[in-house]
């Protein structure tokens, strides 16, 4: 099994999934050092969950497997922040830690996703029951109507499942665990519950 080492930022109920692009706002010193670090070393950068509320003392715990990225965008600010954006690469399981100060590098392994790519007609099926299922939540919060046009899309994205999951807002462990999930079809299971759960409480 070959590893690498991963600088991780930690921040509550922000996940990063595979083919997704991510905003950041850059500005606590040690995050700065964490972005530098990044851009020096390959410019990835992992994502580290952790549920709202925390109140323990230090860095806050962090998952067992995190989704990972490469920075496509830096805008410096003349104070030192940074915007950042990032583009959701895959998973990464952390084998050890090997930094915690003044910001976690861990040494993690790559995990491979099955892609939306030549599927079964019954999981076509069923991506598409997700967007239907999608697209009523979405509707339902007062969404725009070019933002429901662009849905139909994720029947072609190479993550659909990861891409209505980083759209709708729902309890951490279940998100964490579709983001753990590699297999399409199990992911997709997972994701449907939810949001079958979400259109009964409309």
């Amino acid at each position: 099994m070959s590893t690498f080492p991963l600088p991780l930022f930690p921040l509550p109920d922000v996940f990063l999934f595979p083919g997704m692009f991510l905003p950041l706002h850059i500005f606590e010193p040690r995050y700065r050092m964490l972005l530098d670090f990044c851009l020096e070393n390959g410019g990835e950068m992992g994502m580290a969950p952790y549920p709202k509320g925390y109140l323990g003392n230090g860095l806050p715990p962090i998952p067992e497997v995190v989704g990972f990225g490469h920075i496509i965008q830096k805008e410096s600010l003349p104070d030192g922040r940074s915007n950042i954006i990032l583009e959701g690469l895959g998973t990464a399981e952390i084998v050890s830690l090997t930094s915690t100060e003044p910001f976690y590098i861990a040494q993690v392994s790559k995990r491979e996703h099955q892609r939306n790519k030549n599927v079964s007609e019954e999981l076509k099926e069923k991506i598409e029951e997700l967007l239907v299922l999608t697209k009523r939540i979405l509707l339902a919060e007062g969404a725009e109507e070019d933002l429901i046009l662009k849905m139909n899309q994720i029947l072609v994205h190479p993550f659909p499942v990861d891409f209505i999951a980083s759209l709708i807002y729902f309890d951490f462990k279940t998100k964490q665990t579709i983001l753990e999930t590699t297999n399409l079809e199990i992911k997709a299971n997972l994701l449907k519950q939810v949001l079958m759960g979400l259109n009964l409480g409309e």
